[in-house]
């Protein structure tokens, strides 16, 4: 049993999900008929929660075998070959000893060495990978093992955009070839890069051109999340008046994250009744906590990039940052700083565009940023 019911990292049941019914279905739909996925959001969205959510369910625990694999952390294709290794043969095999087997008969010719994790409890193998031909030999063994499974496999890789920043450049040939022999298998591939991974499904000349279904995740809806929330108090016996839920998503974008640790840290307050005013100071609290992690943010920028990141928070997102107004307003200098800006601060994923507006990803960094004169 959980105290705080809003959770801030992890899955643990449905019970402390909200909603996503359709996108729920429309997963489990397309494992069902044979369809490969791909899952974009903006990070924090909620997206490896709604995978993980996928894969609890009774459907799919009852006729497949689930591999979960973040590669967010990979850097070529050595790390991709370990990491997804691991997974592979963490999920499938539960016991030590038929761990061992296995590795024993995929990867005889590496000999590779195990180790134990404490903070995940599981196995841990060293592939002792030296060149890219011996990582293509073991991702060969890896979909061997997975292909010998009992029964039909629901491989999720996480940030799969990953791959595209890997100095091999034949790493998307690769694994298409692997995933397309795989008649046991459904893949779901997510990520939070929207442009990336949208090169990599979209493109005419790219080997995973059009292979999967394409699935954008939403914002949980409003009406969805206030019932959510306000259950959530009145079953620990307290309560949210509903100007005080409506605030917290408005402030919050609605962005699932955000919602979850201001109401994570309200919960926490121990308060009976929960209003606008106690919101606020909540926010507040949080707000300064952080100033370490923002000032460092300002020290990494040029005073023009900060300038404009300041300018965008203030106005709740800017549809166009190049407007003679918007930078009268805001004095950040000509048109050619502010595209030049625009660019890095995209690609440092400080601001990202919805909706054909620009606004800072990160909810309380902006928040914050509204506090600066």
């Amino acid at each position: 049993m959980v105290k705080n019911p809003f959770l801030v990292k992890g899955y643990i049941s449905s019970e402390y999900f909200c909603n996503r019914e359709i996108e729920t279905n429309k997963i489990i739909s397309a494992i069902e008929n044979g369809r490969d996925l791909t899952l974009i959001s903006p990070r924090r969205m909620g997206k490896t929660g709604l995978i993980l959510h996928v894969l609890n369910q009774n459907i799919i625990k009852e006729k497949y075998y689930s591999v979960y694999c973040d590669i967010y952390q990979t850097q070529n294709l050595n790390d991709f070959v370990t990491v997804f290794g691991n997974a592979v043969i963490n999920q499938l095999e539960k016991t030590p000893d038929r761990m061992l087997r296995k590795v024993k008969r995929f990867f005889s010719g590496l000999a590779p060495s195990f180790s134990f994790n404490p903070l995940t409890f599981q196995a841990e193998i060293d592939f002792k990978i030296i060149n890219t031909k011996e990582a293509e030999n073991t991702l060969n063994q890896i979909f061997s093992l997975i292909k010998d499974s009992k029964r039909p496999v629901v491989l999720a890789i996480d940030e799969f955009q990953q791959i595209t920043g890997y100095p091999e450049k034949n790493v998307e040939a690769l694994l298409r070839t692997h995933i397309q022999r795989m008649t046991n298998t459904r893949v779901i591939f997510s990520g939070s890069s929207k442009h990336l991974l949208a090169a990599i499904f979209s493109d005419y000349n790219r080997p995973f051109y059009q292979s999967t279904q394409l699935l954008t995740l939403p914002k949980i809806d409003k009406s969805d999340y206030s019932e959510f929330i306000s259950r959530k108090f009145g079953n620990a016996k307290r309560s949210i008046n509903e100007d005080a839920v409506m605030h917290i998503l408005d402030i919050t974008r609605t962005h699932t994250y955000y919602v979850q640790y201001l109401c994570n840290r309200l919960f926490e307050s121990g308060k009976r009744k929960i209003s606008v005013e106690d919101v606020n100071k909540t926010l507040l609290g949080i707000l300064y906590e952080n100033e370490g992690y923002y000032y460092s943010y300002r020290n990494l920028l040029t005073e023009q990039q900060f300038l404009l990141l300041k300018a965008i928070g203030k106005e709740n997102g800017i549809a166009q940052p190049s407007s003679k107004s918007f930078i009268q307003k805001h004095r950040l200098g000509t048109t050619s700083t502010i595209n030049s800006a625009i660019k890095s601060l995209i690609s440092k994923e400080l601001i990202f565009k919805e909706d054909n507006k620009y606004l800072v990803y990160d909810v309380f960094f902006s928040l914050w940023l509204k506090l600066l004169y």
